[in-house]
């Protein structure tokens, strides 16, 4: 923390990276930090690669830039919610020409940057981005609180992911509540004004899930054939995965999306303690979470990867 610390009072100007389709958790650190340091002097650049299909993030598309073009020499790069560089979709820009400071709470990915603040343990990036600014002797403003808020919100699921080890989340919604952050207004922003297409994709969604493995395996697919009539940002997995994840049996539910024609993204999720969805996805090439982590395959289809999960999964529910 006192390097990161040290490394933000000594460069004047900050280019700040998250991961591609980024979550609540990925924009409210990057803006929220941002803005931080914006407060304290500081010029700031964002940046994302998208795509920006969740409802609660469309509104901040523009505030980011899809290429690394800076026009100073001077700065440092920093990169929250990310795992590994080649998360950020920038990894071949020249982000590494500049010092890089990594604040990420993923249990899987690899080591990088020149200072680093990862803590597995944390429900959301933007709980250690609140303690970097605590312990820089600040205090984040309201709208500050409210961008921090929107992340811990929608990376706990509203607090229902949490298991008796989650009271520092709570400690941290106290905070930032205490910040002028509201829970309503978040809960609203990110589940309320639904598009009636969106009904029709969860109903899609719910009718071809399969279960697979004795019923441990859950899996439901969505096609490029599908945004033809209904539009991507009328998507609402994380809805899916509760109604997935709560079928009796049900240890890990998986959504399989061809994101592009040469592309399949998988998102899987688990309520069980003894599943590392993080580890399972780091063997296929990705990562993320214990309880929430992803995928992607080049060149294949959703039929074709639906298999190779219920191969994969075959050697880990067992």
């Amino acid at each position: 923390m006192e390097k990161i610390i040290q490394a933000i009072k000594k460069h004047s100007t900050f280019y700040i990276f998250g991961h591609i389709d980024p979550d609540g958790d990925c924009i409210g650190s990057q803006l929220g930090l941002a803005r931080f340091l914006n407060q304290i002097g500081k010029k700031t650049y964002l940046y994302s690669k998208g795509k920006f299909e969740r409802q609660e993030i469309k509104q901040f598309q523009n505030r980011f830039a899809e290429t690394f073009a800076p026009a100073d020499k001077e700065g440092a790069v920093i990169i929250v919610d990310c795992s590994t560089a080649e998360r950020t979709g920038f990894e071949n820009e020249g982000i590494d020409r500049f010092p890089t400071v990594v604040i990420d709470h993923h249990s899987s990915g690899e080591v990088f940057g020149d200072f680093r603040l990862v803590k597995p343990q944390a429900s959301a990036c933007t709980m250690l981005i609140l303690d970097l600014i605590e312990a820089m002797g600040e205090k984040p403003s309201k709208e500050v609180a409210e961008l921090l808020m929107l992340g811990l919100c929608t990376d706990t699921g509203f607090f229902k992911h949490l298991t008796e080890t989650g009271a520092p989340a709570f400690e941290a919604a106290a905070k930032l509540t205490s910040y002028g952050a509201s829970p309503n207004k978040i809960y609203f922003d990110v589940n309320g004004n639904k598009k009636a297409a969106t009904l029709k994709l969860i109903s899609q969604a719910l009718e071809r899930a399969t279960q697979y493995l004795d019923g441990k395996l859950i899996i439901t697919y969505e096609t490029l054939e599908d945004y033809e009539t209904i539009p991507r940002e009328c998507r609402d997995i994380d809805t899916v995965y509760l109604l997935l994840l709560a079928t009796g049996g049900v240890q890990v539910a998986a959504s399989v999306k061809e994101d592009d024609p040469d592309k399949v993204t998988v998102g899987l999720r688990t309520r069980c303690e003894n599943i590392d969805l993080g580890s399972a996805a780091a063997l296929l090439g990705g990562g993320g979470h214990k309880k929430a982590a992803g995928f992607k395959v080049m060149n294949s289809n959703a039929e074709a990867v639906v298999k190779l999960l219920v191969e994969h999964f075959s050697k880990i529910l067992v």
